[in-house]
C-alpha cells in the first residue's frame, strides 16, 4: 500500500512539474495593454502628436508681448556735421518698450520710451564788433526724452489680419489632423495586435487538433498491431497506419513550429525579448459578436468617422489657403498712426516729468502693388485648382471607404453562411468516421477507409477553423474602419 501511495505522489509531482502545468494563459486584453505600454510603435505616434501640439503653440505665440531694451553709447571727435557742430560729443541713452501683434485684427502696436543724454564741447561763441558775443550753442549737457506710440493697421490686403488669422486657422487644422492621425495610428496598432493574437489562437487550435489526430492514429496502430498477431488484420493495414501516423506527426511538427514562431512574435510585441516561448499560451478562442450593424456602420462612416473628419479638414485647409491667396491679389494698403511726446531738459529728472512739452503726431497711409501682379494671380489660380481637387478627393475617399465597408459586410455575411455549411459538413464527416470504424471492426472493409475518413474529417475541421478565423479577421477590419477600438480601449489609449 505504501509503495502504491508513493508512486501516486511521485506521479502527481511529475505532472505538476511538467511544462503543460507551468504554462501561463495570456488573455487578449492583457496582451494589448502590455504591448501598448511597452511597444515603441505606440510611443512614436504619441511623440509625433506632441510635436504637432508644440508647433501649434509656437504658431499662436505670434500674439505674445515682445520686450524691447536697447542701450546706446557714442563718442565722436569732432561731432557729426550739423547746425551746432561740437568739437567733442558723447551720447548715452536707453530705450525700453513693448510691442505686440494682435492676430484677430492684424494690428501691430509698439510703445517705447527713450532717453538720451548728450555731453558736448563747442567752439567759443562768435564775437561780432559792434554787436557783441552771439552764443547759439546748445547747453554742454542736455537730455532728450520721449514716449512713442505707433499703430500699424492693414486696410485692404490682409485687411484686419485676414492672412494671419488664416495662418493660425491652418495651424489649428494641422493639429486636428495630427490628433486624428494619432487615433488612427493607435487604432491600426490595436488592429494589428488583434490580428496577431487571432493568428496565435489559430495556431494553438491547429496544434491541439493535430495532437488529437496523432493520438487517434497511435491507438489504431496499437490495435492493428495486436490484431496482426492473431491474424485479424493484414500487414498492409499496419503499413497504411504507419504512413498516416508519420504524415500526422509531420503536420504536428509543422503546426508546433508555426505556433512557436507566432508565440515569439507575440512576446516581442509586448517587449519581452527573452524567455521560453512554450510557457505562454493564449486564452480559449471565443467568436467576437460585438460588431455594428451595416446601416449603423454606413451612417457613422458618412458622418462622424475619422475618415470623414480627415477628408473634411483637408478640404477646409485648401479653402483657407485659397482665401489667403485670393486676398494676396489685392493692393497692400496700410495705415500708420504714431504719437511722440518729447522733452528737452538739462536734468534727468526733468527729462521724465516734462515729457509732453513737445509733441509729434503722424498719420501715414501707404499703398503698394506689383503692376502686373502675375505671381499673386497665378498662386490664386493654383489654390483654386487645389481646392477643387480636395473636393474631388473627399468624394473619392468616401466612395472607396463605402465600397470597402460594403465588401467587408458582404464577406461577413458570406462567411457566416459558410460556417453553417462547414458545421454540417463537419457533422457528416464525424458520422462517416464512426460508420467506417464500425465496418472495419466488423471486418467488412480495410483500415484504408477509416484513414480516408480521418483525412476527410481533418479537412472538414481545418476548413471550419479557417473560415471561423477568417470571419474574425473581417470583424477586426470592420472595427478598425468604424473606429470601434477607440471606444473599446478608450481607458487605455492615453498620452
Amino acid at each position: 500500500m505504501d509503495k502504491k501511495l508513493t508512486a501516486l505522489i511521485i506521479s502527481i509531482c511529475l505532472l505538476l512539474a511538467s511544462p503543460a502545468c507551468a504554462q501561463t494563459v495570456l488573455t487578449q486584453r492583457s496582451f494589448i495593454e502590455t504591448a501598448v505600454r511597452n511597444n515603441p510603435s505606440y510611443q512614436i505616434t504619441a511623440q509625433e502628436y506632441l510635436v504637432a501640439l508644440e508647433q501649434n503653440k509656437a504658431a499662436h505665440a505670434l500674439g505674445d508681448w515682445n520686450l524691447i531694451i536697447t542701450g546706446l553709447w557714442n563718442e565722436s571727435r569732432p561731432a557729426p556735421i550739423s547746425s551746432f557742430s561740437a568739437e567733442y560729443q558723447k551720447t548715452t541713452g536707453y530705450t525700453v518698450g513693448l510691442e505686440k501683434y494682435l492676430p484677430d485684427t492684424g494690428t501691430a502696436v509698439k510703445l517705447e520710451h527713450g532717453n538720451t543724454r548728450i555731453d558736448a564741447q563747442y567752439r567759443p561763441p562768435a564775437t561780432i564788433p559792434g554787436i557783441g558775443t552771439l552764443d547759439f550753442n546748445p547747453p554742454d549737457k542736455y537730455y532728450l526724452s520721449n514716449i512713442s506710440l505707433s499703430i500699424v493697421q492693414p486696410l485692404w490686403r490682409n485687411a484686419f489680419g485676414l492672412a494671419t488669422r488664416n495662418a493660425l486657422k491652418m495651424s489649428d487644422q494641422a493639429l486636428a489632423l495630427a490628433r486624428i492621425k494619432l487615433s488612427e495610428d493607435w487604432e491600426d496598432f490595436i488592429s494589428r495586435l488583434t490580428g496577431e493574437y487571432l493568428t496565435w489562437q489559430k495556431c494553438h487550435k491547429n496544434v491541439s487538433l493535430m495532437k488529437e489526430k496523432v493520438k487517434t492514429v497511435e491507438n489504431q496502430h496499437n490495435l492493428i498491431t495486436k490484431q496482426l498477431k492473431y491474424g485479424l488484420s493484414e500487414e498492409l493495414d499496419l503499413v497504411q497506419l504507419q504512413q498516416k501516423l508519420e504524415a500526422y506527426q509531420i503536420m504536428l511538427e509543422q503546426a508546433q513550429l508555426a505556433c512557436k514562431s507566432q508565440t515569439r512574435t507575440v512576446l516581442l510585441l509586448m517587449g519581452r525579448a527573452s524567455g521560453p516561448a512554450n510557457q505562454t499560451v493564449p486564452e480559449e478562442f471565443k467568436p467576437d459578436g460585438l460588431v455594428m450593424s451595416e446601416p449603423d456602420a454606413n451612417s457613422y462612416l458618412a458622418s462622424s468617422s475619422n475618415i470623414k473628419r480627415t477628408a473634411d479638414i483637408m478640404v477646409d485647409l485648401q479653402q483657407t489657403a485659397l482665401s489667403t491667396k485670393q486676398d494676396a491679389k489685392k493692393m497692400d494698403v496700410s495705415l500708420v498712426l504714431s504719437t511722440k511726446p518729447n522733452a528737452f531738459t538739462q536734468g534727468f529728472g526733468d527729462s521724465l516729468t516734462h515729457i509732453g512739452d513737445y509733441n509729434e503726431n503722424t498719420l501715414t497711409i501707404s499703398a503698394s502693388r506689383p503692376l502686373g501682379n502675375d505671381k499673386a494671380e497665378a498662386e490664386a489660380a493654383e489654390a483654386e485648382q487645389l481646392y477643387q481637387k480636395a473636393l474631388a478627393q473627399r468624394e473619392e475617399i468616401m466612395l472607396n471607404s463605402s465600397i470597402g465597408l460594403a465588401s467587408l459586410y458582404s464577406s461577413l455575411d458570406r462567411l457566416t453562411n459558410i460556417i453553417e455549411l462547414n458545421k454540417k459538413s463537419l457533422d457528416l464527416a464525424k458520422r462517416r468516421l464512426v460508420l467506417e470504424k464500425k465496418k472495419f471492426e466488423q471486418g467488412r472493409n480495410s483500415v484504408f477507409f477509416v484513414l480516408q475518413a480521418e483525412d476527410d474529417l481533418l479537412a472538414a475541421e481545418n476548413s471550419y477553423n479557417e473560415t471561423v478565423f477568417t470571419r474574425e479577421n473581417v470583424i477586426n477590419q470592420i472595427k478598425a474602419l468604424t473606429d470601434r477600438y477607440l471606444v473599446e480601449h478608450k481607458d487605455l489609449l492615453k498620452l
